[in-house]
């Protein structure tokens, strides 16, 4: 048996090498590589659909040809591989990538696309003390391809075509924040409409009040989308002033930003009670999703999908399986053992026209396969979508 796995590894390493060597030999472009993607994303099975093993090789495959192609065509990220002394054949598997600090964005154009040619450009949400990191992509098609699949598989488990509630801006108002973009795009692509409750900078909450009488009046469920804070503001307003909905069977609500970090911090257990006590929405109908600007792709619980299934939740987050994610140590920058806390380093293949490999800020741990949040690096400065609306949770509490 030992000579039968032998002659396994040593068959499998050659083919690594010849894989190595062919991607070295063939250099894609923008444009062969985004169909390629966009169908990988679309056509990877979620891991309890896949054998493990399968499944990393393939994703080893196409993240080194990305790094391949990166370091070729993002300037900065190819001088720091380059001082790095990595080169490609130094790249056996995903983990070999060089990852770049979250915080580079604020300092180096880290984009494939020529200055001037980018069609959107996403800016890292922060303090007045520092300028934010921009993210300039020429196309959007593999971030829609990315968002899409997944928003779907754990909002939209049903296949339910509702209206939304966007607790937030429209993208014409905050064109450079990633999650009103998303926001707009699941609308358009996977919502039968879309009503936005923040306008001018202010939340319009007499907007939300009338959908939801609607909504109760037609039967209709409704989807709602929005920041952990303003949404808490809402609760604080409708606490204040005795309001009540109950939302027909099947509505659902996911937030996203959290509140560690904020002056007003609000428990998991107390927002899912909010949504349950003034909107009649349960504890298995609320979603939370982690993501960032730096990123192409996002991360859900699966309390909704469980729900679908008929099954028990599973703990923290969903990693989509174009994605990979990992927990090191801060001083060694090894892997931690699994379970352990570490900062989280994620591997994104949605992630084609800025750098794969996006050392965060954040700390958590990956057991099973899946994501547990835990905080922020101490000395991390606050960012977040929902910080923008931090104040008005302070406004109308009494």
């Amino acid at each position: 048996m030992k000579g039968e796995a032998m002659e396994r590894e040593i068959a499998t390493e050659g083919v690594r090498r010849i894989e190595l060597s062919r991607l070295e030999e063939s250099r894609a472009d923008l444009d062969d590589l985004t169909p390629e993607r966009i169908e990988f994303i679309d056509s990877s099975p979620w891991p309890e659909e896949s054998q493990a093993a399968e499944a990393d090789r393939d994703f080893s495959i196409e993240a080194i040809r990305t790094f391949v192609f990166q370091r070729d065509v993002i300037p900065d990220y190819g001088a720091y591989s380059r001082h790095l002394g990595l080169e490609t054949r130094d790249c056996r598997l995903w983990k070999d990538i060089p990852a770049v600090p979250v915080s580079a964005f604020r300092s180096h154009d880290l984009s494939a696309s020529p200055p001037g040619s980018e069609t959107t450009t996403f800016e890292t949400s922060g303090t007045t003390i520092s300028r934010p990191g921009r993210v300039r992509l020429t196309a959007t098609s593999i971030y829609e391809a990315s968002l899409s699949r997944n928003f779907a598989r754990h909002l939209l488990p049903d296949d339910a075509r509702l209206p939304a509630v966007i607790f937030g801006p429209t993208k014409a108002e905050a064109p450079h924040a990633s999650l009103w973009f998303m926001a707009d795009h699941a609308v358009r692509e996977l919502c039968a409409d879309g009503t936005w409750v923040v306008q001018g900078g202010e939340p319009r909450w007499e907007r939300a009040d009338e959908q939801f009488e609607r909504a109760h009046a037609g039967g209709q469920p409704l989807l709602l989308f929005g920041t952990t804070l303003l949404f808490q503001a809402w609760f604080e307003r409708c606490d204040r002033e005795g309001i009540r909905f109950q939302l027909p069977r099947g509505s659902r609500a996911m937030d996203t930003g959290g509140s560690k970090g904020a002056a007003v911090d609000i428990s998991r257990e107390k927002l899912q009670g909010s949504f349950e006590r003034v909107l009649g929405i349960p504890a298995t109908h609320v979603v939370n999703e982690y993501g960032m600007a730096e990123m192409g792709s996002q991360f859900y619980e699966d309390s909704l999908l469980a729900a679908h299934e008929r099954r028990p939740v599973r703990p923290g987050f969903s990693i989509p399986p174009w994605v990979r994610t990992r927990a090191l140590d801060p001083e060694t920058m090894r892997d931690v053992p699994e379970g352990k806390s570490g900062v989280l380093v994620h591997y994104d293949l949605a992630n084609l026209e800025i750098p794969l490999a996006i050392q965060t800020e954040d700390v958590g741990s990956v057991t099973a396969g899946r994501l547990r949040l835990e905080g922020r690096l101490p000395e991390a400065e606050r960012r977040g979508c929902s910080l923008p609306f931090e104040r008005f949770v302070q406004r109308e509490r009494p």
